[in-house]
């Protein structure tokens, strides 16, 4: 089960790769490339007790290749020409308790402001990196930040661009930086790193955009989207592993183009109960949880990034009775997703979870 999630994962990352290349190479008018270098400077801020001990510097190097959208595909027009392509950096936290980190990933920039001389982006970064120097109770007991050396990477940065001339930008960004292993090592309190990068990056044909078309008329506004996951978690010690399985019905309305928002219901058998003191001979039933949630989705192409907020109904597993999902779906056909998704309590990821989502339409697709 751990290795499927790191190879769905990858999946997901290998087919956002796949869109873009599908984009860049259209023959009619050429998408522009860029490459872009930055330093990258920060320090881990310990967000439990246990790891208060992980206050280290940060200190790190990005190179990264991209495309730059110009309004080929009506997504393009509608998320304000966004830039996307792949990266990988170097990192440092300058102690061998932590180590040295290196990561590949996707990137994407959707900009908020834009000017003649300057433009405002909302840059998310999502991959994976090897080299953090895992928890190990006699060779590595100061770092109960992580119990794995290879962690999924996640970043979030606010960018300002600012235009030299025509090939050439300056960039500074402020944001975070998270490491994690989503529950599938013990320990799994992961890493945040509040960071600033400073950069330069490189287009050798100047950008030109085409204008803005009308977007489709959305004729299919409600849906019954059902998922079906699975996930899989340690739980105070390295091993067992303890499984969860759920599905979920979401009935959705989408308000535009971009997203669409919706209600659901959620029931699992979540093996977790059995990690419990109290509860380790729990068995069937007693292994069941039930719960409802609103959830919010953009929509990007074949892509989708959703979020969600539950409240357990029945039986929940931990002591907080609510939780968090954040997570991503590609369309493998036009009405199934597969998916990848962290399950959160208390902001604190407890599930990853990866499976399907099947698309019931109330009303006949797009008319394009």
């Amino acid at each position: 089960m751990r290795y499927s999630i790191f190879l769905n994962i990858i999946l997901i990352c290998l087919s956002l790769l796949v869109e873009v290349k599908k984009t860049s190479a259209q023959e009619s008018i050429k998408t522009p490339y860029f490459i872009s270098a930055n330093y990258r400077t920060g320090e881990n801020k310990p967000h439990r007790d246990e790891i208060k001990n992980l206050t280290y510097p940060y200190r790190g190097f990005d190179l990264k290749i991209g495309w730059q959208s110009i309004g080929k595909q009506q997504w393009q027009q509608a998320y304000r020409y966004p830039s996307f392509g792949i990266g990988v950096n170097w990192n440092t936290f300058t102690t061998e308790i932590l180590g040295e980190p290196i990561a590949a990933y996707f990137f994407t920039n959707f900009p908020q402001l834009t000017t003649k001389w300057a433009r405002l982006d909302l840059e998310i970064d999502f991959g994976l990196s090897q080299g953090i120097h895992p928890y190990d109770s006699i060779k590595n007991p100061n770092n109960f930040s992580t119990g794995s050396t290879i962690n999924a990477f996640f970043g979030l940065y606010l960018e300002q661009s600012f235009h030299i001339n025509k090939y050439i930008d300056l960039f500074a960004s402020e944001g975070f930086t998270h490491y994690s292993n989503g529950a599938l090592g013990f320990p799994n309190l992961g890493l945040n790193i509040p960071s600033l990068k400073f950069g330069i990056r490189y287009c050798p044909t100047p950008t030109e955009k085409l204008p803005k078309t009308s977007l489709p008329i959305i004729n299919h506004r409600w849906q019954l989207n059902t998922q079906i996951a699975f996930g899989a978690k340690t739980f105070k010690t390295p091993t067992p592993y303890y499984k969860e399985l759920l599905i979920a019905p979401t009935l959705y309305y989408r308000t535009s183009y971009k997203r669409r928002i919706g209600i659901g219901f959620e029931g699992s058998y979540n093996e977790i109960f059995q990690g419990h003191y109290n509860s380790r001979n729990h068995t069937g039933k007693q292994l069941l949880t039930a719960a409802t949630f609103v959830s919010h989705e953009f929509i990007i192409e074949r892509f989708t990034i959703v979020t969600q907020f539950g409240i357990y109904l029945h039986n929940k597993p931990l002591e907080t009775f609510y939780y968090e999902r954040i997570g991503m779906g590609f369309y493998i056909t036009p009405g199934i997703r597969l998916t990848l998704a962290v399950k959160a309590h208390y902001i604190k990821a407890e599930y990853v979870e990866t499976g399907l989502v099947f698309d019931l339409n109330f009303k006949s697709r797009n008319r394009l």
